[in-house]
């Protein structure tokens, strides 16, 4: 039988390059292991050749919903995209005769990185039959390999992630990672749709019921990604790795309320976190982050009302927020703060505090009343 070729390749801002032989046998980027590039691909080719291709002409038969032979399979691109905590993620491209097909692969291959991906893994199949919503990739495959595992998922096509940069005149700006390209500065407008989006998304996952919602996350590991075309922005998130109550907040004990204003205040923090070009120190987003993240709450909100997700009235929880002063909201926030302890973010959060809680505040009365 007649196997695809299968070719490697680095990802760069720039375009692709090709794998320096040189450099096979180099560690991967931040693994405490050591583990050689040599080894981080031979895995890939194993885990997607197993079983004569069956397992991945499964995934390619769901994403093209028809039936692909592995003899229409050209070329298979297993290209190394970049290297994170937890995960070394890989885009995975077939080259069949009339179309292309990529895949992104989550590869773990550290002890804590395999127990993170199963729990990913799960959550992404609970909150697409949950919620059917097309802002996280959908999951193909979880598998292990020689003690490295893996999950096959949808791959975002032209998305990029964006971090906060510092420009030439020492003014903050958003800048888009386009890998090919290069990176290009966004302008205020486009920034703003996109933590408008960001937050519309992680409210539209957010449960009522039984508090739950997708965290953690952060914008310096480049978990929102974006596409921008013709001015038109539209944003996906790439990782779902738990889904749990913020605070442990009891169901039967806890007002649905009390827990929502929660979750919306930790979502206006959390969203002006960033690393200066996602790598340096930690970047605090302007204030205009503020209003977007309102606004695509709130934007969030009513499309949950609108589909019967949400039991009660938005305009109900208007009217709740708009009823806190300044203090009320500096003091409810000191909870959220103690769970930024110990990372990077928390000096940052307690020296803003003060200043977000005033821009919040100004916001909130500045919603109409419905």
């Amino acid at each position: 039988m007649r196997k695809p070729l299968i070719r490697y390749l680095v990802s760069s801002p720039y375009g692709d390059l090709p794998v320096d032989k040189d450099k096979i046998d180099f560690p991967l980027e931040g693994d405490p292991l050591k583990t050689p590039y040599r080894i981080y691909f031979d895995s890939i080719r194993n885990f997607l050749a197993r079983e004569e291709f069956k397992p991945l002409l499964s995934a390619v038969n769901q994403k093209l919903k028809r039936e692909v032979l592995l003899k229409e399979i050209g070329e298979i691109i297993i290209r190394t995209e970049k290297h994170g905590a937890l995960y070394h993620p890989a885009s995975i491209e077939l080259i069949l005769k009339e179309e292309k097909v990529k895949f992104g692969l989550n590869v773990a291959v550290t002890d804590t990185g395999r127990d993170w991906l199963q729990k990913e893994f799960s959550v992404l199949k609970n909150l697409q039959e949950k919620y059917d919503l097309p802002y996280l990739p959908n999951p193909y495959l979880l598998d292990n390999l020689s003690s490295i595992s893996f999950l096959l998922e949808e791959w975002f096509e032209g998305y990029h992630e964006f971090h906060i940069a510092i420009d030439e005149k020492g003014g903050q700006r958003l800048k888009l990672w386009e890998f090919g390209r290069g990176y290009t500065y966004l302008t205020t407008r486009q920034g703003f749709e996109i933590c408008k989006q960001a937050s519309k998304i992680l409210t539209l996952y957010y449960d009522f019921a039984d508090f739950n919602h997708i965290y953690p996350w952060h914008h310096a590991a480049g978990d929102f990604v974006v596409r921008i075309e013709n001015e038109k922005v539209d944003a996906r998130l790439i990782t779902a790795r738990r889904y749990d109550s913020l605070m442990n907040f009891d169901k039967d004990q806890v007002n649905p309320l009390f827990a929502l204003f929660y979750f919306f205040l930790h979502l206006s923090l959390q969203m002006r976190l960033d690393k200066v070009d996602g790598m340096n120190e930690v970047a605090w987003a302007e204030d205009s982050c503020v209003e977007a993240t309102v606004t695509g709450f709130f934007e969030g909100m009513e499309l949950k009302e609108e589909k019967n997700h949400y039991p009660g009235s938005v305009n109900e929880f208007l009217h709740l927020i708009k009823s806190f002063s300044r203090e009320d909201l500096i003091v409810s926030s000191q909870p959220l703060v103690d769970l930024f302890s110990g990372t990077g973010d928390f000096p940052v959060v307690i020296a803003n505090l003060d200043g977000h809680a005033e821009k919040l505040f100004t916001v909130i009365q500045n919603l109409p009343l419905q």
